[in-house]
């Protein structure tokens, strides 16, 4: 299962995402298995019938270990990595849309108010081809590079939906940062987060400033396929007594813990909206929420990603992608895999959310 944002990258990356091709001490020549690869390499060129380069053998085994030794993990050639960064300029531009891979599918996630919903693009199309281009069998991040591009061009996708196949023509342009949204449904105060930026935390506290602590309060993450990971954490704090472990990160090096800080609401009336598609950070903050026992989650089971990412460049301007980080709640629950389960359950189709939700917070 992998996950990717068009906008902001679903990938939980790192601080400290370069490091140098020559980093390291390791005399690889010195390490008989590399030698005996470097042997099949060889007697491959000069002996197979059809005999592909070393470079395509290579690039095809690196890329072969990645898929089936990492869930996230991927090899970017030196082209793909040069459009992956050419995305990240500020320059070019995306469809605000959010896309999830699972079981070699594409699933789309448009924003709201974004041009992907308004051109016609509903949650859960799976995405067929970029430009005519198919996406089956591509990577997660030459699909999210394809479909950015230069301000006022437009992209056309080819999705299927119950069945039947549409193309859909969306013109790129600047992305909002804006991913929270206030609405009210019966008695209740419904916040959306749509994704999670550096941005997120002041727009949530701005929104939490205004609205009266006694009164029911959901934060809606469906669809949410997680960002900033740092932001989830900083808002979990918002609802958490100062010093309540959230989330704890380990690596190949040791083991960090965040806790809360900066506590601003105290409602006793907190509930967490989820879904197939909440993934990530999003799983972050509600493993906080509802293992400190704050909040009540509705819904369905989550995505189940608590791993994330650091990219690496090489020497010749190829890249690695590598899960560096393994993420548990603060009772030491890692939901990788497995999703989180909510306390209760609701469907997507479900026309109900808001009458179950209050009677279960009352």
């Amino acid at each position: 299962m992998r996950l990717v944002s068009i906008f902001v990258f679903g990938l939980l990356l790192w601080p400290g995402l370069h490091i140098p091709a020559h980093a390291g001490n390791m005399a690889w020549t010195n390490n008989q298995a590399m030698l005996t690869f470097f042997e099949a390499v060889t007697k491959i060129k000069k002996h197979a019938l059809d005999s592909p380069g070393p470079g395509r053998i290579a690039t095809e085994a690196i890329k072969a270990y990645m898929k089936q030794s990492d869930p996230y993990g991927d090899y970017l050639s030196p082209a793909e990595y040069r459009q992956w960064k050419l995305s990240q300029n500020f320059r070019y531009h995306g469809v605000g849309m959010d896309i999830i891979q699972r079981d070699n599918l594409f699933y789309c996630l448009p924003r709201p108010k974004s041009q992907a919903q308004a051109g016609g693009i509903r949650q859960g199309d799976k995405l067929v081809a970029v430009d005519g281009q198919p996406v089956a069998g591509r990577s997660i991040h030459w699909v999210a590079g394809a479909i950015r591009g230069e301000e006022n061009t437009r992209v056309k996708l080819t999705v299927t939906r119950n069945r039947s196949q549409l193309l859909v023509a969306i013109e790129r342009r600047p992305l909002q940062d804006r991913s929270i949204w206030l609405s009210r449904a019966g008695g209740l105060d419904i916040l959306r987060i749509s994704h999670f930026t550096p941005q997120s935390l002041p727009e949530i506290k701005a929104v939490l400033d205004t609205l009266d602590q006694s009164r029911q309060l959901v934060l809606d993450l469906r669809n949410n396929s997680g960002g900033d990971l740092f932001a989830a954490v900083d808002i979990a704090g918002l609802f958490l007594a100062p010093g309540t472990k959230i989330l704890t990160v380990e690596t190949n090096t040791g083991k960090i813990s965040y806790t809360a800080r900066g506590r601003i609401w105290t409602g006793k009336k907190l509930g967490i909206w989820q879904n197939r598609f909440t993934a990530s950070a999003s799983e972050v903050l509600i493993a906080g929420l509802t293992a400190n026992n704050t909040a009540q989650n509705f819904g369905s089971i989550t995505y189940g990603k608590a791993l994330t990412q650091k990219v690496m460049e090489l020497s010749d301007g190829s890249a690695l992608i590598i899960s560096r980080g393994r993420l548990s709640g603060p009772k030491g629950y890692s939901w990788q895999n497995k999703g989180l389960k909510p306390k209760v359950e609701i469907q997507d189709s479900d026309k109900a959310w808001v009458r179950i939700t209050q009677e279960k917070l009352k």
